[in-house]
C-alpha cells in the first residue's frame, strides 16, 4: 500500500510537538514513501542536533568566551544557566527552543516509520530491523524532553506531575496531550522493550542504533529511576559488544608521539594532531550537539579542570589547551580539538561502564564498582601514571565514580541530567564561585551563586510556539 506523504513536510518546519495542528502543511514537493529503503531513509538526518549549550552553563560546566558580554545578560538563557540566577523568568526568552523542536520533529519521523514501514515494498527483515530503530529512537527524545521540560522522575509523584506532549502515531486529527511523567517514562520504556529483540547487533553505521544502545539507553532509564538491578542487569548487557570498544587513548598517545617526539614536549600541538572518528566502536550511537563541531570551542570552567590529572589524564593533556580569549572566564581552559568528534547527543561505551560501576557502589559492592571504574580510566591515563582507584567503602567509591562522570561525559546532556537527579535524591544545595574583574581598575571581586534542590531552574520552561498551539500546562515558574 503506497503512503502518499510529503517529503518536503518532514524536512521543513513541521510544529509536530509545538502545536495542535502540526500536520497542516500542504504537501508541496510530495513524494511517495513506497519502499522499504523509503522509510529506512527516514531513521538517519543530515544533522541530527540536540542543541545542550545553555544546559552546559547551567551544569556549571563551561564559561562563555567573553564574559562581559555574559554579565551582561547579552545572551539571557545563557547567562540564566550560568549565574543560577532566579529572578527572571527564562521562558520569556524562548519564542522556540532547538532541542525541543529537533526531538519532536525527529518523533515525527519515527512515527510515520513505526506506522507505515509495514506496508511498504521490501525486504521483510529490514522493515522489523527498521521499525525496531524508529522505537528505540523515539524513546531516546522522549527521554531528553522529559529530563529537559518536567520535573524529575520521582515515584512517590510521577503519577501527578506533568510531563510532556506523547505522540505515538501519525493522526491528522489527534490533539495535543501532555501526559505525567509516569505515563512519558512508561511509554519509552515499552518502546524500549520491544525494539530490544529487533534491534541488529551492528547498525549499519555511527548514527543509527544498535542493540547494545538499546541495553545502554534501559540501563541509563532504570538508573534515573533508581531500579539498580534492572539497570546493572541491562548495563552489562550493554557490554557484551564484540565490536564496541572504549578509545584506547594511551594507544593513540603513544602512536602520535612515536610518529612526532615534540608532541611530548610540546601539549599545545595536540590539537591539531589528536583525533577520533564519528564511527570509532566507543560510539553506541553518535549524535551532534548545536551542530557538528561542538563543544569545539568551549571554555571548561575551573572547578572542573581541577578534577583532572593534568600531567597523566590523557582527556586533559590531549583534548584541553591552554589558549583561550582575553574576554574568558579568569583559570578557564579551552576545548579545542576539533578532531575530536566528541558526540554531544549520543551515548558512548564509557557512560555504560560508569553506570555499571554506579550500580556496583549503590548494592554496596565496592569491588566490582571499582573495577568497573578503572577499567575505563586505564583507558584514559599515561599508562606511568596511572594508579588504581582506592575506596574505603562503597559510599567511598559512589563519590570516586561521581567525579570520574564529571571528567568523562563533560559537554553532553549528563552534566545536567546528573544535577537534576543526585539534587532530587541527595536533596544537595550546589554552590558556585564566580570571579568577576573590573575592566577599568583590573580589581577582581569573588561571587557565590547558590542553587537550591528544589530550584525551578532544574527544569526548563516549554518554549512559547508550544504553549501558545497546545494544551501544555507550564512546568516551572521560571
Amino acid at each position: 500500500m503506497k503512503r502518499y506523504i510529503a517529503i518536503g513536510c518532514l524536512c521543513l518546519t513541521m510544529l509536530f510537538a509545538a502545536c495542535d495542528n502540526y500536520l497542516d502543511i500542504v504537501p508541496k514537493g510530495q513524494a511517495v514513501l513506497n519502499s522499504t529503503d523509503d522509510y529506512l531513509g527516514l531513521l538517519e538526518e543530515v544533522s541530527p542536533n540536540y542543541d545542550m549549550g545553555n544546559l552546559w552553563y547551567m551544569a556549571n560546566e563551561i564559561g562563555g568566551t567573553n564574559m562581559p558580554a555574559l554579565e551582561a545578560y547579552q545572551d539571557p538563557l545563557s547567562a540564566i544557566g550560568f549565574f543560577w540566577d532566579e529572578t527572571k523568568n527564562r521562558a520569556d526568552y524562548m519564542e522556540t527552543d532547538e532541542l525541543y523542536d529537533a526531538c519532536y520533529k525527529r518523533i515525527m519521523r519515527y512515527n510515520v516509520v513505526i506506522s507505515n514501514i509495514d506496508d511498504s515494498e521490501g525486504n521483510a527483515e529490514d522493515k522489523v530491523t527498521g521499525k525496531a530503530q524508529a522505537k528505540i529512537m523515539r524513546a531516546y527524545n522522549y527521554f531528553f524532553l522529559v529530563n529537559k521540560f518536567a520535573k524529575f522522575y520521582d515515584k512517590n509523584t510521577a503519577a501527578t506531575d506533568n510531563g510532556i506532549i506523547i505522540h505515538e502515531e501519525l493522526n491528522l486529527e489527534a490533539k495535543s496531550k501532555q501526559h505525567t511523567v509516569a505515563q512519558v517514562y512508561e511509554v519509552i520504556e515499552r518502546d524500549i522493550m520491544e525494539a530490544l529483540p529487533d534491534l541488529p547487533e551492528r547498525a549499519k553505521n555511527a548514527f543509527l542504533p544498535d542493540k547494545y544502545f538499546g541495553y545502554a539507553l534501559k540501563a541509563k532509564v532504570h538508573l534515573f529511576k533508581r531500579e539498580i538491578d534492572e539497570a546493572l542487569a541491562a548495563g552489562l548487557e550493554a557490554l557484551k559488544s564484540d565490536y564496541h570498544k572504549l578509545w584506547d587513548m594511551p594507544a593513540l598517545y603513544a602512536e602520535l608521539v612515536a610518529e612526532n617526539p615534540l608532541l611530548g614536549m610540546m601539549p599545545s600541538m595536540f590539537m591539531t594532531s589528536v583525533y577520533k572518528n564519528i564511527d570509532d566502536p566507543e560510539n553506541l550511537l553518535y549524535q551532534f550537539g548545536l551542530n557538528q563541531f561542538d563543544p569545539v570551542p568551549s571554555m571548561i570552567r575551573k572547578p572542573l579542570v581541577d578534577l583532572y590529572d593534568k600531567s597523566n589524564d590523557l582527556r586533559y593533556v590531549m583534548c584541553v589547551s591552554g589558549s583561550k580569549p582575553k574576554t574568558a572566564e579568569i583559570d578557564a581552559m579551552s576545548i579545542m580539538c576539533s578532531k575530536v568528534n566528541w558526540n554531544c547527543g549520543g551515548i558512548r561505551l564509557s557512560e555504560v561502564y560508569l553506570m555499571v560501576a554506579e550500580c556496583y557502589a549503590r548494592k554496596d559492592d565496592k569491588t566490582n564498582a571499582l573495577f568497573y571504574l578503572d577499567e575505563l580510566r586505564k583507558m584514559r591515563f599515561l599508562p606511568a601514571g596511572y594508579k588504581a582507584s582506592e575506596a574505603a567503602d562503597a559510599k567511598e567509591a559512589f563519590r570516586l565514580i561521581r567525579d570520574e562522570r564529571k571528567r568523562e561525559l563533560l559537554l553532553t546532556s549528563n552534566g545536567f541530567f546528573d544535577m537534576r537527579r543526585f539534587c532530587a535524591e541527595f536533596n544537595e544545595t550546589l554552590t558556585k564561585e564566580y570571579v568577576m574583574k573590573n575592566a577599568t581598575t583590573g580589581e577582581t571581586t569573588i561571587k557565590t551563586y547558590t542553587l537550591k534542590p528544589n530550584s525551578p531552574l532544574l527544569i526548563w520552561p516549554f518554549p512559547k510556539n508550544a504553549m501558545e498551539t497546545s494544551d501544555l500546562i507550564q512546568n516551572t515558574t521560571l
